[in-house]
């Protein structure tokens, strides 16, 4: 069921002693997504996953900048999705889709539906849906239906969380401004002992945490506490996709990914074992190939090849009046070809046979991955951005005719780099 949850340098210093809350409660830190010191990478989790706090406290969601956008979304609708969602992921979530009995997807898609994704997956252009990515505190009642209508300005004036809001969004997380890349929940004084659910609202419910509220004379896990669990966790991941990483960039010649052969270099790299993170590396970080010759990008994971890229600009982007756009920039060909369409089979038929089925859905069972598409961007001569736009597999050709050094960078993370050497 992973892929239906799932539906992509070290910052512990933040993680330190225990500060003051705003009415004089203590502060508890908790990251959000990881930047690894040793491999560019993504981890769709939030560290530590549980945070206790007393009533009047506060919880800071300090976001790590990979790339990946991020919410923190809570609320009573929140909880009571996460009380359907968590026994199904805990049950199902290494289990093959096809697998998975029918009834159990029917309940995941029930439990989501009335909380509205910052993505729409569904669309072609991903577009960004204004009623999730932008900020909305509601005491009852449920975000405007219409995916372009945010919430009233009244309704994105941050309350204290007293646990009886319906809907408690952060909306998207920048990575720049007065609060980038942090996330700020003062506790009411008034709210309840419990246990209360949170996610992100465009990684979905596979990326989620809880906060726990004891008693105000209760003992609570100190900072330090906090941090050596949230390092802990950290670890815990980081460890498989250090090792993997090394793994591929000593392997010679093809990487075998989900069954499938693929030579180098790579545009990212994921292993089942990963669960929920990614590499965001090219690997090799640096190829050498002589004047007139051709470079073959295979893809794992959503990334781009850019060279000649401008000053950096992110995925998403918050406009003045706090609409949050998608950058075309950013996911869409620019002097290349762009992805290769997936094939469209008639209403209720298969994908005739030897063709790929849509992107992201598994190829019947017993048959072999479907060959990537090479998409060939031509000739380029240094001079000129050019990107090949957002692929998810496939993969991207470009030839390079004049001799030079060329960096050149994924769009979507901006720790994946590399460089080009054309004798």
């Amino acid at each position: 069921m992973r892929r239906v949850v799932w539906s992509a340098v070290g910052a512990l210093a933040v993680l330190v002693a225990a500060c003051a809350g705003g009415d004089g409660g203590e502060v508890r830190e908790v990251l959000v997504d990881y930047l690894d010191d040793e491999v560019a990478s993504s981890f769709i989790a939030y560290f530590p996953s549980e945070v206790t706090v007393r009533p009047g406290d506060t919880v800071r969601f300090k976001q790590e900048w990979t790339g990946e956008p991020h919410s923190v979304t809570m609320g009573t609708m929140v909880d009571e999705m996460m009380e359907v969602i968590t026994p199904l992921m805990e049950q199902y979530e290494d289990v093959p889709d096809e697998e998975v009995p029918p009834e159990a997807f029917e309940q995941f898609e029930a439990a989501t539906q009335a909380l509205p994704p910052m993505m729409d997956h569904e669309s072609d252009d991903f577009a960004i849906q204004q009623n999730a990515a932008q900020p909305c505190f509601l005491d009852e009642g449920t975000p405007p239906e219409d995916p372009a209508t945010p919430c009233g300005d009244e309704d994105q004036q941050q309350p204290a969380f007293n646990g009886r809001q319906s809907y408690y969004n952060s909306g998207y997380i920048h990575y720049e401004g007065p609060q980038g890349n942090e996330f700020v929940v003062p506790l009411a004084d008034d709210i309840a002992p419990g246990v209360y659910s949170y996610y992100c609202n465009l990684h979905g419910p596979g990326q989620s945490g809880t906060i726990t509220v004891v008693e105000p004379d209760a003992d609570i896990p100190s900072q330090a506490d906090v941090a050596r669990q949230a390092r802990a966790e950290i670890e815990e991941m980081a460890g498989p996709l250090r090792a993997a990483y090394a793994d591929v960039v000593e392997a010679e010649g093809e990487v075998v990914v989900e069954g499938r052969a693929v030579p180098k270099p790579l545009a990212g790299y994921w292993d089942e074992s990963f669960g929920h993170f990614g590499v965001n590396e090219f690997i090799p970080r640096r190829v050498e190939v002589d004047a007139g010759e051709a470079i073959t990008w295979h893809f794992v994971g959503l990334h781009t090849v850019s060279f000649e890229v401008p000053e950096y600009f992110a995925q998403l982007t918050v406009g003045d009046d706090g609409t949050v756009t998608l950058s075309a920039e950013a996911i869409e060909p620019v002097n290349s070809p762009g992805a290769p369409e997936p094939p469209e089979p008639p209403e209720g038929e298969a994908p005739p046979e030897g063709e790929a089925p849509p992107e992201g859905e598994e190829p019947p069972e017993g048959e072999a991955p479907p060959e990537p598409v090479v998409v060939d961007a031509g000739e380029w001569d240094g001079s000129g951005f050019i990107s090949s736009g957002v692929f998810f597999e496939n993969a991207y050709r470009l030839t390079f005719t004049e001799p030079g050094t060329y960096p050149y960078a994924c769009l979507i993370h901006p720790q994946m780099v590399g460089e080009v050497v054309v004798r």
